[in-house]
């Protein structure tokens, strides 16, 4: 993880202190997330750590924190052989769906590989687990997304996102409509 993001979980926030030579407040800083760390002011992190370690964090987290350049907005709906959740899409006579709870996605690289981690944080699984991500085309096609096509999307758009799983190599396919 090059960049400290807010959904950053306290096992990354270490990970990121330690690749970022802040090794010696791995201890102070042990359950604090991305966000808890993002939130501290540099009076807070000079308080902490010192004067000179505390800039010196300061300015690598606010350096680091870069504003998305796309944001969508994904439904979650249950792999298949998994029973239904309230999350579930209803649809309405005509087809409108109803009753969704979306999650935003925020993606500061315009990539598949930032993609597949965000969709991964939404399935607390890793991103290698995604073997592969497919966007339903109108006619129902499944077209395998690419970085191309991600620096495509267009911004707030929604998806119903499904996965199926694949049993054989612990991973899972991602579906986009």
């Amino acid at each position: 993880m090059l960049h400290l993001v807010p959904s950053s979980s306290p096992q990354d926030t270490l990970q990121w202190l330690q690749r970022h030579r802040f090794s010696p407040f791995c201890r102070i800083f042990s359950s604090f997330s991305g966000a808890d760390l993002l939130k501290m002011s540099r009076e807070d992190l000079i308080q902490i750590c010192g004067l000179a370690a505390g800039i010196r964090l300061f300015n690598a987290i606010k350096g680091r924190c870069i504003k998305p350049h796309l944001t969508i907005y994904v439904c979650q709906q249950q792999a298949r052989n998994q029973p239904q959740t309230r999350n579930q899409p209803q649809t309405k006579p005509g087809g409108e769906r109803v009753g969704l709870l979306y999650h935003t996605l925020y993606l500061e690289d315009l990539t598949l590989w930032d993609l597949s981690e965000k969709m991964a944080l939404l399935y607390n699984i890793t991103p290698q687990q995604i073997s592969h991500i497919y966007r339903q085309g109108p006619t129902g096609i499944h077209v395998l997304v690419s970085d191309e096509m991600v620096r495509n999307f267009t911004e707030e758009t929604s998806f119903v996102i499904s996965t199926v799983a694949d049993e054989i190599n612990d991973s899972y396919h991602v579906v986009l409509k």
